[in-house]
């Protein structure tokens, strides 16, 4: 769908944006706490007497080894909040896309969804000014050059929908709303965005 491959093209150049701030941060902190751990480590093996250098060996082992799973720790919380952060970035620029942008998102995504072209269309509030009877007009005459009915009219039913729209036929529902189409693409396009992020 036309549509999917827009959402996930913004989305892996939001996260392509945001890459390096946060993968620094989390390596400087990483830094910070491993350099701790280790004088922490070097004064109890200064301090120690023969006997109990092998005490602090031991205490200095154990105190790296948590530093270290800390940093891990830490590392992977950033990962994740890069990963929300470019999904919610991806997500707030399709919500607030120009009105022109938006019609021709949505009659592509309306031409790809429609299954017989003979479905009513639920819009979101926000988006009455935008999914105008002009723009269906336009997708029924290009549904009608594919062979459907050319039909596709607004529904009175009112969702709550931030944005997008639902095409609804006597026996099926298909969820057109951003935030669900993000919700459905996030698990396939998690592992691309985390790849691009953070491949060294």
């Amino acid at each position: 769908m036309q549509g999917i491959a827009k959402i996930k093209e913004k989305i892996l150049e939001e996260a392509a944006e945001e890459k390096n701030r946060i993968i620094e941060n989390a390596k400087k902190e990483a830094a910070e706490i491993l350099e701790k751990a280790r004088k922490k480590a070097a004064e109890l093996e200064a301090n120690a007497g023969e006997r109990a250098r092998k005490a602090a060996g031991e205490e200095k082992r154990k105190i790296l080894s948590m530093a270290e799973l800390e940093e891990r720790k830490r590392y992977l919380e950033a990962k994740q909040a890069l990963i929300d952060e470019a999904f919610a970035g991806a997500e707030n620029k399709l919500f607030n896309l120009d009105a022109e942008r938006y019609r021709d998102l949505a009659y592509h995504m309306i031409l790809a969804a429609a299954v017989d072209g003979n479905e009513e269309i639920i819009v979101s509030e926000a988006d009455k000014g935008k999914i105008t009877p002009e723009l269906l007009v336009r997708v029924n005459e290009a549904l009608k050059m594919q062979g459907k009915a050319g039909n596709i009219r607004f529904s009175g039913e009112k969702r709550p929908i931030k944005s997008g729209f639902i095409l609804k036929s006597a026996t099926v529902e298909i969820n057109c709303t951003f935030d669900y189409l993000l919700k459905a693409q996030r698990e396939e396009l998690e592992t691309e965005v985390a790849r691009i992020l953070f491949e060294e």
